[in-house]
C-alpha cells in the first residue's frame, strides 16, 4: 500500500466564510473547520517528526486529540454498522467506535508524517454544497509527483459539536458505503458473531480505493 493510498483513506476520515447567508459571520464554516484541522495536523507533524521514528505514541495521542472535534466517530461508526447498530449492545457499539477511531487515527498519522505532499488545498465552498446543517467540502491533495487526488468531505453540524466530518469520497470512491458493505459481509462470514467482527475489524484501504488510486 502506497503512502498516497494511506493518506487518501485517512483524509476521508479530515484541512473565509465565502457564501453570504450560508453561515453566520461569527462562526466557522465547514470549509474553515477542514482547513483548521489540516493546519493543526501539519503543525503536529513538524513538532513530532524528530522523535516519531523512535517513539510514535506521543504523536498518535496528539493526532487523536486534534481529530476528536473534527471527526464524528460515533456517527461514522453507526453508518458503517448500518442495521446491525440496532442489534448491537451498548458495549459492542462503544467497542466498535473505539476500534474504528484508533485505526483511523493511526493510519492517518502514519500517512501524513510519511507523505511527501506538494500541496493540500481546501477549495472554495460552493453555495449549492450547503444545505442547512449538511455541507460538502472539497479538498485537493497534490503529491510530489504532480498527481492530484480530489476528496469530498460530507460534513454535518450540531449545536453541541459544530461542523464535523461524517463521510468522505476519494477519487469517486465513497468510503462510508464501502466500509458499510465490508461490515455487512464480515457479519455474514462470522455468522452474526458481532464481537468477532469488531475484534477483527481492519482500517486497511478497501480494494475499491486501491483501484481508484492506481488508475
Amino acid at each position: 500500500m502506497t503512502i498516497v493510498k494511506q493518506i487518501a483513506v485517512s483524509l476521508g476520515l479530515v484541512g473565509v466564510l465565502v457564501v453570504a447567508g450560508v453561515v453566520r459571520a461569527d462562526e466557522p464554516g465547514p470549509d474553515d473547520v477542514v482547513r483548521i484541522a489540516t493546519d493543526e495536523l501539519l503543525e503536529l507533524i513538524e513538532s513530532h517528526k524528530d522523535q516519531y521514528r523512535s517513539d510514535p505514541e506521543p504523536f498518535f495521542r496528539a493526532v487523536d486529540e486534534s481529530m476528536a472535534t473534527f471527526v464524528d466517530y460515533p456517527g461514522i461508526a453507526r453508518a458503517v454498522m448500518a442495521n446491525h447498530w440496532s442489534e448491537a449492545t451498548d458495549d459492542q457499539r462503544e467497542a466498535f467506535i473505539r476500534t474504528f477511531r484508533r485505526g483511523l487515527v493511526r493510519s492517518y498519522a502514519r500517512a501524513m508524517v510519511e507523505f511527501d505532499q506538494e500541496e493540500i488545498e481546501v477549495l472554495p465552498l460552493r453555495e449549492d454544497h450547503v444545505r442547512g446543517d449538511r455541507a460538502v467540502v472539497r479538498m485537493r491533495v497534490t503529491a510530489a509527483n504532480g498527481r492530484t487526488y480530489p476528496l469530498h468531505y460530507s460534513m454535518a453540524k450540531t449545536d453541541e459539536s459544530g461542523w464535523q466530518v461524517r463521510n468522505v469520497v476519494v477519487n469517486g470512491v465513497n468510503l462510508g458505503q464501502t466500509y458499510r458493505s465490508q461490515f455487512t459481509s464480515a457479519m455474514r462470514s462470522a455468522d452474526g458473531a458481532m464481537d468477532t467482527v469488531i475484534d477483527g475489524w481492519s482500517t486497511a484501504p478497501p480494494e475499491e480505493l486501491e483501484e481508484a488510486t492506481d488508475a
